[in-house]
């Protein structure tokens, strides 16, 4: 059994994606440098060099929390070809079946989604002609009782040092782009979830990573963005569900020709699992 302390976030803003951990620690460490400089980011990236560690955000409905399938999951035994294409298409499981995927046990694929993906119709306006242009982004809509959280592992003077004081000034300035429109707003509260996983030297990562060495199993994610109004190269991580041993993966530092330096969150958020045989 490990446990991890948890970061919900109930939405009261619209968001256009679910957090991975990068994006996390890069608002975390943003707001860690307006709460307390710059000095105290190099702080925090020591904290988490020595071990401490966040996972990307996945939803929650109510009390059940849903993690990503593991990739050793598409790998197992099924006799119904149906049962094996529904696995194959799902992100998520709910922790008990989340625990059972980690063991190699059968599982179940649960049936309904803590939110649904909205096209939105948005108008642009030329700033010269004044013309108008029709567009559509993509936004999350939450059920009922439904959000997104975290975990973290690691020091607790860490989490209440950093952390949690980052979450909660971050709950008034948004996470992600589009801050401005709303996007990214959300109420805080803290708790703990316990995950019932075996013992293997084998783990699933519930961050996305920039691994340092092969992984196991594993999907790509290219993935670059902006920070600072500078724009970041795209790197090539592993995806949530991957599986990797013995690698804590790394953290890019980036020289974007800004006066500090820009930090790439990469580590593994690591989760034993078993691995079907033969793949040993």
């Amino acid at each position: 059994m490990v446990e991890f302390r948890a970061v919900l976030l109930r939405p009261v803003g619209l968001f256009r994606e679910i957090p991975r951990a990068d994006t996390l620690f890069g608002a975390i460490a943003n707001a860690v440098s307006t709460l307390d400089g710059t000095g105290a980011v190099e702080e925090l990236v020591m904290a988490f060099k020595n071990g401490a560690r966040i996972s990307s955000a996945f939803p929650y409905l109510g009390d059940t929390f849903y993690l990503p399938k593991p990739l050793t999951a598409e790998l197992m035994d099924f006799s119904d070809p149906a049962k094996a294409k529904k696995i194959k298409r799902a992100r998520y499981l709910d922790l008990k079946n989340f625990e059972k995927a980690l063991k190699l046990e059968p599982f179940e694929v649960p049936d309904v989604e803590p939110y649904t993906l909205i096209d939105v119709p948005k108008v642009s306006l030329d700033r010269v002609t004044q013309d108008s242009d029709l567009y559509f982004w993509e936004e999350i809509r939450f059920k009922d009782g439904a959000g997104l959280y975290f975990l973290y592992k690691g020091p607790d003077s860490v989490f209440k040092e950093f952390i949690e004081p980052a979450v909660r000034f971050l709950s008034d300035t948004g996470i992600g782009g589009k801050a401005t429109w709303g996007s990214g707003l959300f109420e805080p509260s803290f708790g703990r979830v316990k995950i019932n996983a075996p013992q293997s030297p084998y783990a699933v990562t519930l961050s996305n990573a920039l691994p340092s060495k092969r992984p196991v199993l594993w999907n790509l994610l290219k993935k670059g963005g902006w920070s600072f109004g500078r724009r970041k190269p795209k790197m090539r991580f592993i995806s949530e569900g991957s599986v990797v041993k013995d690698d804590p993966g790394r953290f890019e530092r980036l020289d974007l020709a800004l006066p500090f330096p820009v930090y790439v969150y990469g580590l593994t958020f690591q989760v034993p699992a078993l691995l079907p045989e033969g793949l040993e």
